[in-house]
């Protein structure tokens, strides 16, 4: 009998407490309501600032691809601008009382991090891999469809000179150039395809220039590589092109 009161003094007691702990949380001035209304209706008119901003962000980074579809570096430009310049919740006139207990204001910090998720993800594609595969892009297509007549000019070639001071430095430099750049994740045996082509050019120009001192005949024997590596350069960047136009279409969708 004795434990059983016991027991029904302790569940009352803890009873209390938890009414008492609830009275605490809901029973609040009129005072600390206004409070948290205010935090609430900053937080709302944030949410409606952040939405026009990032809509109107999203129309201009599509108006600005439309127009340049290949513009990598101005559109990265254009989306760091945006996403550097989007609203910030600002505490204005609300209190620490209101800030804290508005669930609006609590969770605003959440909802700008998710309204400029996509402007970030279109921002690390275009830094990390369009801009830089674009690059090994230009460096091959800069050696590939250099053309040795070309380099020469139409004046007669009576020596070897001409090739060792016209042509092969030409082939030496795009050859470095594209050595220098990020091979993009899937392509490097076009890369090493691209290297080998620029060697196998170069060593034949040393070697015609050879010849031609020492009266022989030489012609330059490129054959269908040239045409096969701009295919297949081709193809990379048609990919990144569609990777670009996807980003910037989640963008503006997302709005």
């Amino acid at each position: 009998m004795r434990s059983r009161l016991r027991l029904a003094v302790v569940a009352t007691f803890i009873i209390g407490l938890v009414i008492t702990g609830l009275s605490s949380v809901v029973a609040k001035s009129p005072e600390q309501r206004d409070q948290i209304r205010a935090a609430d209706q900053v937080a709302q008119r944030f949410d409606a600032a952040m939405d026009r901003y990032v809509g109107s962000a999203a129309a201009e980074l599509k108006s600005q691809h439309d127009a340049d579809q290949d513009g990598y570096p101005a559109l990265l430009e254009l989306v760091q601008d945006k996403i550097a310049d989007a609203p910030r919740l600002r505490a204005g006139t609300t209190t620490s009382y209101g800030r804290e207990h508005s669930g609006d204001f609590q969770g605003a910090g959440l909802r700008r991090t998710a309204a400029l998720a996509p402007l970030k993800d279109l921002e690390s594609y275009l830094r990390t891999e369009a801009i830089p595969h674009s690059q090994f892009i230009a460096a091959g297509r800069k050696l590939v469809t250099l053309r040795p007549g070309t380099l020469l000019g139409d004046g007669p070639v009576l020596d070897g000179g001409p090739l060792r001071e016209r042509v092969l430095p030409a082939y030496e430099k795009a050859r470095d150039r594209l050595e220098k750049q990020d091979t993009p994740k899937g392509s490097e045996l076009l890369q090493l395809d691209l290297m080998t082509y620029a060697n196998d050019v170069i060593s034949m120009t040393k070697q015609g220039a050879k010849k031609i001192d020492d009266q022989k005949a030489f012609f330059f024997q490129l054959g269908d590589r040239p045409v096969k590596l701009l295919r297949r350069l081709a193809a990379i960047e048609e990919a990144i092109q569609v990777k670009v136009a996807q980003q910037v279409e989640i963008v503006a969708a997302s709005q």
